[in-house]
């Protein structure tokens, strides 16, 4: 039993600040601090299995977990996973419940899948608990039933870069659009900084470059998160293969794909040109 305490910027309804992805690492980090070892790299499921109570700028509510039992949507219709809150239930929670090991679903998409949800958990699960506990709004169900509060994965896609864009609903309108987007990009920030931090991944890297033909480059005057950051450039005969070669023994070390490993490299800034903030 794991309860973690987070903190980040947020207004009076709970809801986040629109966050500039280093501040959603930092988040990541935090929690990444309280469930492993500094010199671990993969994230292992167990222990995220275990996380029951999270605690979010000063509010604390229940995690209730689900990996053992696939997820369908409101129509029946098989999905990856599932953050909500059942205002119903009379209870202060966030469940993330994630579908197993099977067919398709790799062990690898399990932990990231698990890992965006905790991402909703995180930062939009107190903007939940708030709403509900307010009373009910303009797009609540009607009188006598209570909303349920909810974001899913539906697909691989969903975790991509460009997730929101796929289910926004045209009929929706500019600021609706707006939150679900930030949600969801704010969801696979966390999901990549927590499974894939900054300071590991540079680690593996330092360690395994030279075995595959990748050249580490140095500007020298960096600052900050950036301070003693490498550049990655491929050297040998083999070029871009090197590289993913390279992006696929490092995902080994952390549990994950070595298209996930490229994603953190390019959202760090390893790859060259700037990093996203």
């Amino acid at each position: 039993m794991t309860e973690l305490t987070l903190g980040y910027r947020a207004g009076n309804s709970l809801q986040p600040s629109f966050l500039k992805h280093s501040e959603v690492e930092v988040v990541a980090q935090q929690a990444r601090s309280q469930l492993l070892h500094a010199d671990a790299d993969a994230m292992p499921m167990d222990v995220l299995r275990g996380i029951t109570r999270l605690q979010v700028n000063n509010l604390k509510y229940d995690l209730w977990v689900d990996t053992e039992h696939p997820v369908t949507d409101e129509d029946g219709l098989p999905v990856l996973g599932i953050c909500e809150f059942d205002a119903g239930a009379g209870v202060d929670h966030a469940a993330v419940s994630v579908s197993p090991v099977g067919g398709d679903i790799t062990e690898e998409l399990v932990l990231s899948t698990f890992g965006h949800e905790l991402g909703h958990a995180v930062f939009d699960a107190p903007g939940w608990i708030h709403a509900a506990a307010a009373g009910p709004g303009l797009f609540d169900v009607p009188a006598g039933r209570a909303r349920a509060y909810r974001s899913i994965t539906r697909d691989v896609a969903h975790l991509g870069s460009d997730a929101a864009q796929d289910f926004l609903s045209v009929t929706m309108n500019r600021g609706r659009q707006n939150a679900l987007r930030f949600a969801e990009l704010r969801a696979n920030e966390f999901m990549g900084a927590l499974l894939v931090p900054r300071d590991r991944l540079v680690h593996a890297i330092t360690e395994l470059a030279p075995i595959y033909d990748v050249n580490l480059e140095y500007a020298g005057l960096a600052s900050g998160a950036l301070a003693g950051q490498p550049t990655l450039r491929a050297a040998g005969k083999l070029g871009l293969a090197d590289m993913e070669y390279l992006q696929k023994a490092i995902g080994v070390c952390f549990g994950v794909h070595g298209r996930f490993i490229r994603v953190r490299m390019q959202r760090y800034g390893l790859l060259g040109g700037d990093p996203a903030n």
